[in-house]
């Protein structure tokens, strides 16, 4: 079966200017058979017959998420004087690549990462971005980046980043302390992964 696997890390170790998002990324060819990557669930949704006072639904945007949370996780109520982190819902395959790169980080003695909000929304923004343009590129917002296109589990993008000098460098470099992940699904189900890194 042939597929497309196609990974880069930020400048810092690529040793190359990051291409600006207006540019077009490398060709890259589409993955020409079916593969095990994740696709969003399309349960049946009846409508309900129409009325005058019900308004139509609209279909969502293009970009699908691979994979959603079946519940909202547990709210705790913050403490008197504690400062209160924004909330935010990791997806299911977020939390995976999250636990695949802290594990591959105590197997080096490295802390864990926490999972910062202000990163969360960065990569999902940048890598919805890619997947709406199918490019492959970095965002250019001051941070470290690993960003990659066509694995089809989070164990298989993390073991590709892992085995790359740049993306290693990374996943282990203990000045990193925080991580935002995310991966998003093309209609025709290539996945676009992206991590960023910050102290």
């Amino acid at each position: 079966m042939l597929s497309t696997v196609v990974f880069c890390a930020t400048v810092a170790f690529c040793g190359a200017e990051p291409a600006e998002q207006s540019q077009p990324a490398a060709a890259v060819s589409q993955a020409v058979s079916q593969t095990q990557a994740p696709k969003p669930a399309d349960a049946p949704n009846p409508q309900p017959p129409k009325t005058a006072t019900a308004p139509e639904k609209k279909t969502e945007p293009q970009v699908h998420v691979a994979y959603r949370l079946p519940t909202d996780p547990p709210r705790t109520e913050p403490k008197p004087g504690q400062k209160t982190e924004p909330k935010f819902e990791l997806l299911a395959i977020e939390q995976s690549v999250v636990d695949a790169t802290n594990a591959e980080r105590a197997r080096y003695g490295r802390p864990a990462f926490s999972v910062d909000a202000n990163l969360m929304a960065t990569a999902r923004q940048h890598c919805t971005w890619m997947t709406t343009n199918r490019q492959l590129v970095h965002a250019r917002i001051g941070v470290a980046e690993n960003i990659a296109m066509g694995q089809s589990s989070s164990q298989e993008v993390v073991r590709t980043w892992m085995n790359s000098s740049g993306h290693r460098a990374n996943i282990l470099n203990g000045g990193h302390r925080r991580i935002g992940v995310a991966a998003y699904q093309t209609p025709e189900g290539t996945i676009y992964w992206c991590q960023q890194f910050t102290p």
